[in-house]
């Protein structure tokens, strides 16, 4: 998916996080903790950043249809994919933003407007934004509700890692387990969870 191409527009929002709706071809679906931002003002040069945490296959009546079919012809099951008016839904944490004075892992001063275009992170943004500052958007994470944060983590953790070596950083996941475990060091089944999760996305720190 190219970064400089939006994949989607908001419909709701709040101070925390956001909904976007679009439709696309299935391969394309963004991937769970994937990151992303929202330009919100040009003038002020003005961005909010977020993570992907749910990702949801909206239904309708012909679904159901469908669904029931004893066979789907191939056809159908394409057109149905890629050019029924059905969104995929996806919702998306806040965990900081930039303008004019810089990168801030504060959540945003207001949330953007509907219909806000979304872009995908490439590598070069998701390793500016990460190796920013001390880690103080992990605060937003843990704080995220119905979001399944060792998987969260596990997954950012990895995609971050592998943004980092590629800019010579190759120290950052080690600091950002350390963080972690300093944050969660009065819980210590969170920290097992998110721990556990790392190991099994094969992280190394």
């Amino acid at each position: 998916m190219n970064s400089e191409n939006p994949f989607g527009r908001i419909i709701s929002a709040n101070s925390r996080e956001c909904v976007v709706a679009y439709r696309t071809a299935e391969q394309e679906i963004p991937r769970f903790g994937s990151m992303v931002r929202i330009p919100v003002s040009a003038a002020q040069d003005f961005r909010i950043y977020g993570l992907v945490t749910d990702v949801q296959i909206e239904e309708d009546g012909f679904l159901r249809q469908l669904a029931a079919a004893e066979e789907i012809p191939e056809e159908v099951l394409m057109d149905n994919r890629t050019n029924r008016n059905v969104p995929i839904v996806l919702r998306v944490l806040f965990i900081g933003y930039a303008d004019e004075n810089g990168i801030s892992h504060l959540l945003p001063p207001s949330p953007p407007l509907s219909l806000s275009s979304i872009f995908r992170c490439d590598s070069t943004e998701t390793a500016r934004f990460t190796a920013h500052g001390n880690f103080g958007y992990f605060r937003h994470m843990l704080r995220a509700v119905n979001v399944p944060a060792a998987e969260l983590f596990a997954v950012h953790i990895r995609l971050a890692s592998i943004a980092q070596n590629a800019k010579h950083n190759e120290g950052w996941t080690k600091a950002a387990v350390e963080e972690l475990i300093t944050l969660l060091r009065d819980d210590y089944a969170g920290l097992t969870a998110i721990l556990g999760a790392l190991g099994d996305a094969d992280i190394s720190f």
